[in-house]
């Protein structure tokens, strides 16, 4: 009987939590609402290093962003890396929700919360205080 690989058994457990990100897989168009004007763009999410890490690059009037969600078996939770042009690089925990999942962020932060749905995805982020989201983005499958 073959022994097992710790590292192979860890890799298949990150690949199987990561699966649970793939909704954000493919190429998708938004319209919305951000800072109190119309906006749209185009999001386009990946699975990279053999799926188990999920790409999402998003790019809506003159904001770009691109973000890395994992799976961490040694946290046994979620993770996002967070990239905006001129802006910042931070990691945030990331929680998954009945419908989709939310950004752990600090106090004074805006929460990120996307939902899931058949074929589109709905993106707030609501800053401390607000009961109206500052972005509100419906994203549709464009392919």
């Amino acid at each position: 009987m073959p022994i097992p690989d710790p590292w192979e058994e860890r890799l298949a457990r990150t690949r199987a939590e990561a699966q649970r990100l793939h909704a954000f897989l493919g190429e998708w168009v938004g319209a919305g609402e951000a800072h109190g004007e119309p906006t749209g763009g185009t999001l386009s999410g990946a699975a990279i290093l053999d799926g188990s890490i999920v790409e999402v690059t998003e790019r809506t009037g003159s904001h770009d962003d691109k973000s890395f969600y994992r799976f961490d078996p040694d946290l046994g939770g979620y993770q996002v890396l967070h990239m905006m042009a001129g802006a910042h690089l931070r990691e945030y925990p990331v929680e998954l929700t009945a419908t989709g999942l939310v950004w752990v962020t600090p106090p004074g932060e805006p929460s990120v919360e996307w939902t899931f749905a058949d074929g589109e995805l709905v993106c707030e982020v609501v800053w401390p205080g607000d009961q109206r989201p500052e972005v509100r983005v419906r994203w549709r499958r464009s392919r």
